[in-house]
């Protein structure tokens, strides 16, 4: 006989209750994070413009390494077109915003970019006539002529009628057309891409501008009728653009703009001013103080003109904001925005005052 198995009912689980979040819970947890990332955004903005900086500064590097080696071997800094041809014609008058006959065909760092990385002829070169390319033409003694090929720099210049390598090759996006260049031929802004050469581009999307010493001798800029060593013609397209880079900045802006565009320093007005006040940005700050001396008679211009150099060449990227030395960054001893940075009563830090602003600057040559 089977033996009976007695079956007994299952008793159901008790089912517990799931314990939830209360609303004061969650929303301390929804605070908890919205500080966090209070907290990490800006230092994360930090990060990536101290990166974008230090990317900058190597480009610079790179390219000033560049002309250093450009020099090593032929005893001048790169230049495709030269210099006093280059200038030919282009006035340094004081009208305001710039005429397209202030502005020179190309800028001094396309004009070096081209003697660096080829991609020109001149018409004493031999395949001068079956060279392809945009052909500039100038009216000086004797004429001068150059065929510009964007597409072949980075083949090596044509130098005394030997090919050499390339000495500068850029990487990404810091060798590209940039936006807002004035055009010279009609003193507007152009569109990215538009240009007749390439810009060396920083890595906020604007230009870089170069300047180079002309002359060995006279003023550390133009003195009158008197030429200076250096020339703000060189990078005047990019100073006084009024949509400069990818953020189309105005450097002309009365507010926030440009101390290179100011209306009046030391004393003078007009391009006598900006023209100053680029040499206070190139003078050495160890040499001709800014503080007064016992001649009474030598005024701050005085010193600015007879300045020396902190190099034979210095580049130029606006930095974060855009702006080359923007009137807002530095201060005046009372607080106000700096437009005369020449004037000891609004700057006394003299030719120091380059380090109130954002701005990176490369000086270099021997």
């Amino acid at each position: 006989m089977r033996p009976t198995i007695a079956r007994t009912a299952r008793t159901p689980a008790r089912r517990g209750i799931r314990p939830a979040f209360t609303l004061v819970e969650l929303l301390v947890v929804v605070g908890i994070i919205g500080l966090l990332i209070g907290l990490l955004l800006p230092a994360l903005g930090k990060v990536i413009q101290r990166a974008k900086s230090t990317q900058t500064l190597g480009t610079m590097q790179e390219f000033a390494k560049a002309c250093d080696a450009y020099f090593q071997e032929f005893g001048e800094y790169p230049a495709a077109i030269p210099n006093d041809v280059l200038y030919f014609g282009v006035t340094d008058n004081v009208s305001d915003p710039v005429s397209a006959q202030q502005l020179p065909r190309i800028t001094q760092a396309e004009n070096a970019l081209l003697a660096l990385m080829g991609g020109y002829r001149v018409s004493t070169d031999a395949d001068y006539n079956t060279y392809t390319g945009i052909e500039v033409a100038f009216n000086t003694t004797p004429p001068f002529s150059i065929k510009i090929d964007a597409a072949r720099m980075g083949e090596g210049p044509l130098k005394n009628g030997r090919k050499y390598e390339a000495f500068y090759a850029p990487k990404g996006r810091e060798f590209a057309r940039a936006a807002g260049q004035m055009s010279p031929n009609d003193a507007q802004p152009e569109t990215a891409g538009a240009g007749l050469v390439p810009d060396l581009v920083d890595a906020w999307g604007a230009p870089i501008g170069y300047i180079c010493q002309m002359r060995a001798l006279g003023p550390i800029v133009r003195k009158g009728n008197i030429p200076g060593q250096f020339e703000r013609k060189q990078m005047l397209a990019y100073t006084n653009s009024t949509a400069l880079g990818d953020a189309g900045v105005d450097q002309t802006d009365a507010a926030k703009g440009s101390v290179l565009c100011t209306a009046a320093a030391g004393g003078s007005t007009g391009g006598d001013a900006r023209r100053l006040t680029l040499g206070q940005l190139l003078r050495h700050p160890g040499l001709n103080a800014q503080v007064a001396t016992v001649a009474t008679n030598v005024t701050d211009a005085d010193r600015v003109w007879s300045g020396i150099p902190r190099g034979k060449y210095f580049l130029f990227s606006a930095g974060p904001d855009g702006i080359f030395f923007s009137r807002d960054q530095a201060r005046t001893p009372g607080g106000t925005a700096m437009i005369d940075i020449v004037s000891s009563a609004t700057n006394p830090d003299g030719p120091k005052v380059l380090e109130k602003f954002d701005d990176i600057v490369v000086a270099g040559g021997s």
